[in-house]
């Protein structure tokens, strides 16, 4: 991609020679130049943006009739698990109007199953983790003391971490907190296996060491059976509030909170009403170094943080245009608006880069940063943009909804340039969950909140193209590039060569596994040759016993992006054998040679009784039989036509068959 210099000089290049063409231009050859040359500044003076190849690969909606939000996943062993909330917007039975509802379902997007948990008060979903045993955690919010609350409330919101099995049932809950009320409730997974819990609280009693304001960063540590290792709460008296952590190389962590004034353990130069508050921690989870970035508006860390070779990177959102601030899309102190804002610092906190990131609308990093192979970076958002930086953005004119978004992804290389933006959704809402799943730069699963439709909306579902179930769903679908994910096609089956199906009436065929198969799919030639029945890998043929001669088997891999070519074929020669023992052990020795024969074949058996020889072509008619009075018979082959042939060789009510190959050469 060229950049903005290089665009700068070859334009001027260009002006030197239009200028030096004008004096020898007709007025009609004038004009075509003069518009050919227009049309070529206006080309370079556009950013040149990589392209996005990314497509719905497979989708599914999930959902109840009741209003339905997702808000996390993570990756099983055969599948996905998908949590999120649902608001019944009635008290059903013991449980309270919002509960947590979790679906796991496979690859494909098909339920395997689907549970909820919560109590008679209200449970506000948060995100999921998994842990490297097949267990599962999941943190929200909750008012509930009851159901599925057992281990109590300190009082008001709670948060409430719970550890479930594969099956979704319950290994242990516990409730954490204060009197007050602690928001959120996110969790990482930790190198040692213990996992890392943070959000804001208000408490300064029960679980929640101490508060020094109105909201502070709660951060906890426990072990896999639920103990408290740690509890560190980082504020002042202004509000702070923490959305991501990263767990760093030294064993410490970074975050990027928010600060709304210096005072207490906040330290650095403010720059506005709020500010950017990032902290290191060293692996006792003490203040390392911290740092305010900002400017006059209201800016604050977000959904996004990641750990680099030189330093780190994170999101957050301004409605600032000055400070360490530059770019902003919206009018600060007009709109009430706001950016996305990347900002990429050094080890010890400077400033390399920053960028502002989105339109003239609102912008919110909700499901955050992921990095890619080429030291770039890609943000998972929503937005209600369609200018600036948006591209794609679902939209329908008559639609005066102030509240629809979409699902908005965007690329940008280590200088933080631009590379790509789309969107996805439908024309009436959606929201991506608080993470996604990154299976490579060109392969997302993402989770989202989706507005679902009427059977007359067929015009507003834009990428959405599965049926819902009430007000909103949850939507999963895969994004991926399929240029780069076609099934490798299998090798050849593996099988008999020759069978008798007088007495094997059916034959069983393998695969080894191909490279991005999810499945196949196999093919009998002829088709009247048996009947095929198909388990993946394994094809089992129930033989017709009026066919004779050969068949051939080969077999196809599938995935979502489509389906490879069919294997090389296996071949099998099928005869009927009736009263006649074929088995090799119980056979006779029979020599064959040459094989590849060009035109002469001999044939030597054992033993002095007489042995009669057919010879078989490809389609199973009968090309020559051969009487052996003595141990051995030559054949002229030569007026047959070249190819393959079987053979049967009968002596004594015993039986040996095999292939020759007719060459020629």
């Amino acid at each position: 991609m060229k950049t903005k210099t290089q665009h700068i000089q070859y334009i001027h290049w260009c002006s030197k020679q239009y200028n030096r063409q004008l004096t020898n231009l007709t007025k009609t050859q004038l004009f075509n130049f003069s518009t050919f040359f227009i049309l070529l500044i206006l080309s370079l003076s556009q950013p040149s943006h990589a392209q996005n190849n990314m497509e719905i690969s497979w989708q599914a909606c999930y959902g109840t009739e009741w209003i339905d939000e997702a808000s996390g996943i993570v990756v099983t062993d055969d599948g996905y698990l998908i949590v999120g909330g649902i608001n019944y917007s009635i008290t059903i039975g013991g449980n309270g109007n919002h509960d947590i509802l979790i679906y796991r379902v496979d690859l494909l997007g098909n339920v395997m199953w689907s549970k909820t948990y919560g109590g008679s008060g209200d449970e506000y979903s948060a995100n999921i983790i998994a842990d490297n045993l097949g267990n599962y955690y999941f943190a929200v919010w909750s008012y509930s003391d009851d159901g599925d609350v057992q281990s109590g409330n300190h009082g008001n919101a709670d948060r409430w971490i719970v550890k479930i099995n594969g099956q979704g049932n319950i290994i242990w809950e516990h409730s954490y907190g204060g009197s007050g009320v602690e928001y959120g409730g996110f969790l990482k997974l930790l190198k040692n296996g213990n996992i890392l819990t943070y959000g804001a609280t208000t408490s300064s009693d029960g679980d929640v060491p101490v508060n020094y304001g109105y909201l502070d960063d709660w951060l906890m540590i426990i072990t896999p059976d639920g103990d408290i290792v740690q509890s560190r709460v980082y504020g002042n008296m202004g509000q702070n509030n923490i959305f991501d952590i990263v767990e760093t190389r030294d064993g410490g962590f970074f975050f990027a909170s928010k600060a709304e004034e210096i005072e207490g353990m906040v330290e650095g130069n403010h720059h506005g009403w709020g500010d950017v508050w990032a902290v290191k921690l060293t692996p006792d989870m003490d203040i390392e170094w911290q740092q305010l970035y900002g400017g006059s508006g209201y800016d604050y860390g977000n959904r996004g943080v990641l750990e680099l070779e030189d330093g780190y990177i994170f999101l957050g959102l301004t409605e600032s245009n000055d400070g360490d601030v530059s770019g902003l899309h919206t009018i600060p102190g007009e709109d009430i608006e706001n950016d996305i804002w990347l900002v990429r610092i050094d080890t010890v906190g400077n400033i390399l880069w920053q960028k502002c990131l989105g339109g003239s609308g609102w912008d919110y990093p909700s499901a955050g940063l992921y990095p890619t192979e080429d030291g770039g970076f890609i943000v998972v958002a929503e937005t209600m943009s369609e200018d600036g930086d948006v591209e794609g953005m679902h939209y329908l004119w008559y639609i005066t909804n102030s509240s629809v978004y979409d699902i908005w992804m965007s690329k940008l290389n280590s200088e933080g340039e631009l590379e790509w933006s789309q969107c996805y959704g439908s024309y009436v809402g959606d929201r991506p969950a608080y993470n996604v799943i990154q299976k490579g730069d060109d392969n997302w699963i993402i989770a989202a909140t989706v507005t679902t439709f009427s059977t007359d909306d067929s015009l507003k579902r834009g990428d959405v193209q599965c049926e819902g179930h009430g007000t909103y769903d949850f939507w999963l679908f895969n994004l991926k590039d399929c240029s780069h994910y076609q099934p490798a096609a299998p090798q050849a089956p593996t099988g008999p060569d020759t069978l008798c199906h007088n007495k094997d009436s059916t034959s069983v065929y393998t695969l080894a596994p191909a490279a991005g198969a999810w499945g196949y799919t196999w093919q009998l030639q002829p088709e009247e040759a048996g009947t095929l029945a198909q388990d993946s890998l394994t094809a089992t043929i129930t033989w017709n016993t009026g066919y004779q001669g050969e068949v051939l088997i080969s077999a196809a891999s599938y995935n979502d992006c489509g389906q490879s070519a069919f294997s090389e074929v296996k071949t099998t020669f099928v005869y009927t054998c009736v009263g006649v023992d074929e088995y090799a052990a119980n056979g006779f020795g029979l020599r064959v040679y040459p094989n590849p024969a060009k035109d002469w074949v001999t044939f030597e058996t054992t033993g002095n009784k007489p042995t009669t020889i057919f010879v078989y072509n490809h389609t199973g008619q009968l090309a020559e039989k051969l009487t052996l009075n003595h141990q051995s018979t030559q054949w002229n082959a030569s007026g047959l036509p070249h190819g393959l042939y079987y053979y049967r060789a009968e002596q004594d009510g015993k039986m040996v068959v095999g292939k020759l190959v007719l060459s020629g050469e």
